[in-house]
């Protein structure tokens, strides 16, 4: 980057960072948050040649998610 190659930033979201959800309010807030974040480094950082994504996986079987499993599923394709 300080020899003006530009680089790349990669945030880790969630997909209830695009829609919201009665998961846990603070969780749900928190991915908002990384996505506005990336979006306003996209626009700082671009001048730079700096690339600003974010990804967010859908629903992963984790203790967090046992609670509601079954409905988190229903309406994802099963990918591995």
């Amino acid at each position: 980057v300080a020899r003006g190659n530009g680089g790349r930033i990669i945030g880790a979201s969630s997909i209830y960072g695009k829609q919201g959800a009665t998961v846990n309010f603070a969780y749900t807030a928190s991915k908002f948050a990384i996505h506005g974040l990336t979006q306003a480094a996209t626009l700082e950082f671009g001048l730079h040649v700096i690339t600003v994504n974010v990804y967010a996986p859908g629903a992963i079987d984790t203790d967090m998610c046992e609670w509601n499993w079954p409905l988190l599923c229903s309406s994802y394709t099963h990918t591995g």
